[in-house]
């Protein structure tokens, strides 16, 4: 399988993991360690704010302006953040992942977004990763279905993103079946 690197991944309808029903996940890494990717669909009830920073135990004088939206990103490290971005901040403080989508865990990545009203991001806690082989055995089980994305789609903070992108195949879903298997 080649690189799933910049897609997304859409879980399929049958889908018996809590933590990954209607979860749309972006590929952040994909390579022969394994894959990593961010839930980009599953806000939580709670906005980032001082306090999350806090209870974080981030050694920081620097106060959030505004609260902001706060996703999860995958069941793993969920006590990390992680900020999605589509602006380069500093080649220190973020990893670019494509030409326009960048990741960092760096306090002052959080301040440039907080200060730069052009920069569009997600700010997550945790992530999803994958052993060597793993997603893609779960992909040829039918679990995953694969799409291009684009950055405006990762960004959209709609609640209904998981029906945009399952739909966008042009199938009705309710012709899905709800067990994955293999032939």
């Amino acid at each position: 399988m080649n690189t799933l690197l910049n897609q997304i991944i859409i879980a399929m309808p049958h889908m018996q993991d809590e933590r990954f029903i209607k979860s749309v996940i972006f590929i952040c890494e994909h390579n022969s360690y394994g894959a990593i990717g961010l839930i980009i669909n599953k806000r939580m009830k709670e906005d980032f704010s001082s306090d999350v920073i806090f209870e974080l135990n981030q050694k920081t004088d620097f106060k959030i302006k505004k609260n902001i939206p706060l996703y999860f990103g995958g069941p793993v490290s969920t006590e990390r953040g992680i900020i999605l971005h589509d602006m380069s901040i500093s080649k220190n403080n973020s990893v670019k992942i494509s030409d326009n989508l960048f990741m960092s865990s760096h306090i002052d990545s959080l301040k440039f977004i907080q200060s730069n009203k052009k920069c569009s991001y997600k700010f997550m806690m945790g992530y999803s990763g994958w052993s060597p082989g793993q997603l893609e055995s779960e992909i040829e089980k039918g679990d995953w279905v694969i799409q291009e994305t684009s950055s405006d789609f990762i960004f959209n903070d709609d609640t209904q993103m998981w029906d945009i992108a399952i739909g966008s195949f042009g199938v009705e879903i309710s012709n899905f079946s709800a067990h994955g298997g293999s032939a």
